[in-house]
């Protein structure tokens, strides 16, 4: 694409000839859209062959068969991000498949189960919850670097990281049953703002997108079956921290923030933190 953005024949946010690595590309069932299938799915709506990686292989093919049916490219990677090697493999399999990466989006997330009675969790579920949650971005971000820094020109890759404003609401934080969820993602900010500096010489960007009350399918389905709301309850809930009239934001609202983000258009931008949180945040 060209960066030659006065011109009015160019098409606005093009990917084309660009690989985008989703990084939980695939979802739970649900009758919402997952944030990393909404953003996989856009991304090769304005030209990038996808790579959709998710711990559900079934779930990553069945985002991929979405893309091709729609004319797009895209193609499966299983993997476990709480495992070094498995993120190690993901760009080992895109590099020696597609050649190159250029963007990178960590929607990878977990809120492991947890006693609501007792406010207790294992310790086995609370490591789990810091593996993914954090140190999967912090392998995902590097490896994905590495491979962006072989690529020519001055703007060589885009690296996209899903956080949240839980790591900025205390309040929100105190209970167990999301204190995995909020430190990791307190630790992918800094993951990547480190990420922005390493690279930055190199031409590689890092940003974070913090995302507020969005409906999503593992906001829903961890509201409920975490904490026992129901439906209704649970957008009463989310309704209650949005300053907007309009209630939570659609995971397409997500994927056009994303866009922007892996996109020429924010070539100038790195190391930013992004809220998309309908104002939840300005009242701390």
């Amino acid at each position: 694409m060209t960066t030659d953005f006065a011109r009015k024949d160019r098409a606005a946010f093009g990917l084309s000839g660009k690989v985008v690595v989703v990084v939980g590309g695939g979802q739970m069932p649900g009758d919402t859209t997952g944030n990393g299938r909404a953003t996989a799915m856009l991304a090769a709506r304005h030209g990038a062959e996808v790579v959709a990686v998710d711990i559900n292989f079934d779930s990553a093919q069945e985002t991929a068969n979405l893309i091709i049916a729609e004319g797009g490219k895209a193609y499966p990677v299983q993997a476990d991000v709480a495992e070094k090697q498995d993120c190690q493999h993901i760009f080992d399999t895109v590099m020696a498949r597609s050649g190159r990466v250029d963007g990178m989006v960590y929607s990878a997330a977990v809120n492991p189960p947890f006693d609501l009675g007792t406010n207790s969790m294992t310790t086995e579920n609370f490591n789990r919850g810091i593996n993914v949650n954090m140190l999967g971005a912090y392998h995902c971000n590097l490896f994905a670097a590495e491979c962006m820094q072989k690529n020519e020109g001055a703007s060589a890759g885009s690296i996209v990281n899903f956080s949240s404003i839980a790591s900025l609401k205390n309040e929100i934080g105190l209970n167990i049953g999301i204190m995995p969820y909020a430190l990791g993602k307190c630790g992918l900010n800094y993951i990547t703002e480190l990420t922005a500096v390493q690279f930055a010489d190199a031409g590689v960007r890092a940003n974070t997108l913090m995302l507020g009350p969005i409906d999503s399918t593992l906001g829903n389905h961890d509201s409920q079956e975490l904490f026992g709301h129901t439906p209704d309850e649970v957008d009463e809930a989310y309704g209650e921290v949005v300053k907007l009239k309009m209630g939570r934001a659609s995971t397409w609202e997500t994927a056009y923030a994303a866009l922007y983000l892996l996109a020429d258009e924010s070539r100038f931008m790195t190391g930013q933190q992004i809220r998309l949180d309908g104002g939840a945040a300005l009242v701390r």
